[in-house]
């Protein structure tokens, strides 16, 4: 209805501009007159013939270039116009509507002097943020070269994309590096030993191809993985994201997916915890399956958390065996967080503390001093790393 009305206000002004020309050419006569006239009579049924055109019959495809981006890459999108009958189009605005959770500029781009029946436009998204995006449709409007008359057509095209978050490509002795450099040091375990297989299975979603025993598959006719030695649990690795509200939230997540990473590629068995307005756990595993749904996880995951880390901490203890070694990522080190790690049992594995911050404060230095008497391993990482060391990939 309103762009019904918009059109029979455009034609409205076109015909009354046509008729008061008309009119002075008539009551007063001479070559000026009419040839105001006659000038504007080309252009006039110019912008008529953009109002009865069928733009809406427009056929328009887009391309994406590419189907996976970590948080800053740049995407690279090709939009294809095929118009039903030809047209010379003096302007053409291409806008492409995101209506993802986390918005992205939107695109909107005019081109100049459209001459071809078919044509294509590619352009570029910049710093993508991480996220899930949705592109929904693609909006195309001509106007005429007053701009008394604008046309436009919407063509639902939905696509999605996935944007992982960054990571720090480090190493096996990276990993430590990060702990031992801390405040104190930290005993992490980040190793599993293959060295001694005792049988075989079937083969599960989520195993390592590198283990798959191809004798044994063949003889079998399927899939066969090999299984070894009973591992102490202590190997385990439970990853616990801070996703209460901080501006470092960003290098929060970058961290997390590093490490995660680092640990699931050597071997480690690991869990991962997020605790917000949802509570999203993943249970110690390992296989790039595990890592490809933490770090789809990691791509949405917002902080949104009200309650504070310190009990998702007591509450999160209470649901791992004692003998899983916790690693908690946070960015701010409150005192109640601290007493809460320094409480529980010696029996408990209490953990390493990685804490992203660039200068603690008075509260956070008191903190350490209770965490470091209790047996507890900060490392203290500068987010300035978090930015110079950042780099994509494949998760």
């Amino acid at each position: 209805m309103r762009r019904r009305m918009r059109f029979i206000k455009q034609i409205f002004v076109l015909c009354g501009l046509f008729a008061a020309l008309f009119s002075y050419a008539m009551f007063q006569g001479g070559f000026v007159s009419w040839f105001l006239f006659y000038s504007f009579l080309p252009f006039g049924l110019y912008s008529l013939a953009i109002i009865i055109y069928p733009f809406h019959r427009a056929s328009v495809r887009r391309m994406i270039h590419q189907r996976r981006y970590h948080a800053g890459d740049s995407l690279t999108e090709t939009v294809e116009v095929r118009f039903p009958v030809w047209f010379p189009f003096a302007a053409m605005t291409i806008e492409e509507n995101d209506v993802s959770t986390l918005k992205m500029t939107q695109t909107k781009t005019t081109i100049p002097f459209i001459w071809k029946k078919t044509f294509s436009y590619t352009y570029e998204l910049r710093e993508l943020p991480r996220g899930e995006h949705v592109f929904t449709a693609i909006r195309l409007t001509a106007t005429d070269f007053f701009g008394i008359v604008e046309k436009d057509s919407v063509h639902l095209l939905e696509e999605t994309i996935i944007v992982y978050p960054r990571y720090i490509d480090i190493a096996y002795r990276k990993v430590r590096y990060y702990a031992e450099q801390g405040i104190a040091a930290s005993s992490l375990p980040l190793h599993r030993d293959m060295t001694m297989a005792v049988g075989v299975r079937e083969y599960a979603p989520g195993d390592r191809f590198s283990l798959i025993h191809w004798k044994a598959s063949a003889r079998k006719l399927q899939l066969m993985t090999k299984e070894f030695e009973e591992r102490q649990q202590d190997d385990d690795v439970v990853v616990v994201l801070d996703r209460t509200p901080t501006s470092l939230f960003e290098e929060l997540v970058t961290f997390a997916a590093s490490f995660v990473r680092a640990a699931i590629q050597h071997g480690v068995q690991t869990g991962f915890v997020s605790v917000g307005e949802n509570r999203v756990v993943f249970p110690v595993r390992n296989g790039d399956f595990h890592l490809q749904q933490i770090f789809y996880h990691l791509a949405t995951v917002v902080c949104d958390s009200q309650e504070s880390f310190a009990h998702v901490i007591s509450t999160e203890k209470v649901n791992w065996p004692s003998t899983v070694a916790f690693c908690y990522i946070t960015s701010y080190l409150s005192e109640e967080m601290a007493l809460a790690l320094s409480k529980l049992p010696d029996r408990v594995h209490k953990g390493t503390v990685f804490l992203i911050k660039e200068d603690l404060t008075k509260e956070e230095r008191h903190s350490l001093e209770i965490l470091r008497r209790k047996g507890v391993h900060v490392a203290v990482i500068s987010p300035r790393n978090m930015t110079t060391l950042r780099k994509g990939g494949d998760g």
